[in-house]
């Protein structure tokens, strides 16, 4: 007896199934190569130019981690699970369909039969085991992604057996993943690829996938410029339904004055890294387009738990106390259009979360009231350390001044020290070295398992110096929702974490972040997506 997770995914997945993974096909698609309207299209040169960021120097899917390289992989390879919709959960994609066995240990996949790779080869099961070992064995920054995963079996040439070490309840939407993407074995192999156990020391395949892709995606990867350009092309032998967007050229520009020029000027179609101030000189322009939808980046208020490390604030009444004395509505206005800030430590947007804080939750009268029962009723004076870095164009030192202002408020003196990212804050943030900090989080993933890091003994939970033995009843929830079998047993988990940390623990959600972008409106289906930022497989041109 097995039991199917999240059934109602599963019935779509027998109607997915008969579509290819850029989705269900929309205006302006035509079937790759099939007839008349596609050649014309072709004909017609229907480039569009994005621009987005850079810090990344690979697009190996087995290496990529940061950003942006995630919007390429989308669009050159695929994987068994696909977020279609933002806000939505993992549907299949490569899977046809899926089950869970009873004790959460063992996922079989049935695989789509029509796919091929744009090489002509078929993709059968022995793609999924390569690409997923591959990538596991590679040891680079994305294989945590596979932790869970003990083996993976290719049971006929349709058929794969995913066995985990531990229930996940995260599992199909880590399989969404871009290091997940799966790979033309045979064209990798024959290029140096190899998914052993040593592949951290024998894997040569990296810069043949720098050059192009070897995937069954709607374009192929034909030219890779580090720090300037990308291009991709239609696969023209795309098993699915293709859009009328025959190539994409990519542009790496990381300063947003640049990005909104080269949008008026029409010498791009999208402008994916932009600024709150950069989206304001585009109000009112004729043919563009702007988005401002939130994200599930955010930023927070951290506060050692281990009182040598963060003096007063290691107190959980003033902790709570500073919960009050926050400005939330100010500092939703200082990150600009779109911000939010989540009711807990789960943002609003992922299953089972229980959406935004009230904006009026502020109340000094209360955060006074608190700090005078932990003994400081007179306040204090505090360091509170930030850094260079920026979350989605909002200066980290911006919100640390909102954070003084609204301490003072309340009798809290904060002393802003400033400290470089790569001049020892990464480190002592790591190493939970810091006592009081403003930083963000953008997730690993696209699911609120993500988020269990902020619980005791969680990654982020340690760097504010709480450890599971000093609330065990809250560390229990991260097994509770990871190990959770069922859609009600993992929301309800997921709740109980939420309610324990709305006013409890060293994190303060201080702000939701939208992702400013822009675009020229002969584009539709132009779109922000958390896993993709863009995802190019459902852009078309009028």
């Amino acid at each position: 007896m097995k039991k199917k997770i999240m059934a109602l995914v599963l019935a779509m997945a027998m109607v997915v199934g008969a579509t290819a993974c850029g989705g269900a096909d929309k205006a302006g698609s035509t079937k790759a190569g099939s007839d008349t309207t596609a050649v014309s299209e072709s004909a017609n040169g229907n480039t569009v130019v994005v621009a987005i960021g850079g810090g990344f120097d690979t697009l190996d899917p087995g290496q990529v981690y940061e950003k942006y390289p995630q919007m390429i992989i989308n669009a050159c390879y695929e994987n068994l699970f696909k977020f279609y919709s933002n806000d939505g959960e993992a549907e299949p994609c490569l899977a046809d369909t899926y089950e869970l066995s009873e004790d959460g240990l063992t996922l079989t996949i049935k695989l789509k039969e029509d796919v091929t790779f744009a090489s002509g080869n078929k993709l059968t099961s022995k793609d999924v085991v390569f690409s997923l070992n591959r990538t596991k064995n590679l040891k680079g920054n994305p294989s945590f992604i596979a932790d869970t995963i003990g083996s993976v079996e290719a049971v006929d040439d349709y058929t794969v057996k995913i066995n985990l070490t531990q229930p996940d309840s995260a599992i199909t939407s880590k399989l969404c993943y871009s290091a997940m993407a799966i790979l033309d074995s045979e064209v990798v192999k024959e290029n140096g690829g190899t998914d052993e156990e040593d592949a951290a020391k024998k894997d040569s395949a990296q810069s043949y996938l720098d050059s192009t892709s070897a995937g069954s995606g709607k374009y192929i990867l034909t030219s890779y410029t580090p720090d300037s350009e990308i291009v991709l092309e239609k696969n023209e032998k795309y098993w699915g339904e293709s859009t009328n967007v025959d190539k994409y050229v990519i542009k790496i520009q990381d300063d947003a004055n640049t990005q909104m020029m080269t949008l008026s000027s029409g010498d791009i179609d999208i402008a994916a890294n932009m600024t709150a101030d950069t989206m304001d000189e585009l109000k009112g322009t004729d043919g563009i387009k702007l988005l401002n939808n939130t994200t599930k980046t955010v930023s927070f208020l951290m506060m050692n738990m281990d009182e040598k490390i963060g003096g007063p604030v290691s107190d959980t009444k003033v902790q709570q106390a500073i919960r009050y004395a926050l400005d939330y509505k100010g500092i939703q206005k200082i990150c600009g259009e779109g911000t939010t800030t989540p009711y807990s430590i789960i943002q609003a947007g992922f299953f089972g979360s229980l959406g935004e804080r009230t904006t009026d939750y502020q109340d000094v009268d209360k955060a006074k009231e608190l700090l005078k029962e932990a003994g400081y009723e007179k306040g204090f004076d505090i360091d509170l350390t930030v850094c260079d870095l920026a979350m989605e164009g909002i200066a980290l030192t911006d919100l640390a001044q909102k954070v003084k202002s609204d301490l003072a408020e309340v009798g809290i003196n904060v002393n802003i020290v400033s400290n470089a990212w790569a001049a020892g804050y990464g480190d002592d943030y790591r190493d939970g070295k810091l006592g009081f900090t403003v930083m963000y989080w953008g997730i690993d993933y696209n699911d609120p398992n993500v988020q269990l890091e902020f619980l005791p003994g969680g990654v982020v939970g340690l760097r504010a110096g709480w450890t599971a033995e000093s609330d065990p009843e809250i560390a229990a929830l991260y097994s509770k929702a990871v190990n959770a079998l069922t859609t009600q047993e993992r929301e309800a988990a997921l709740k109980e974490v939420q309610e324990a940390t709305y006013e409890y623990g060293p994190f303060i959600m201080l702000a939701q972040a939208a992702c400013p972008m822009a675009y020229n409106d002969r584009l539709d289906n132009v779109e922000f997506s958390d896993p993709y930022t863009v995802d190019l497989t459902q852009v078309t041109v009028k």
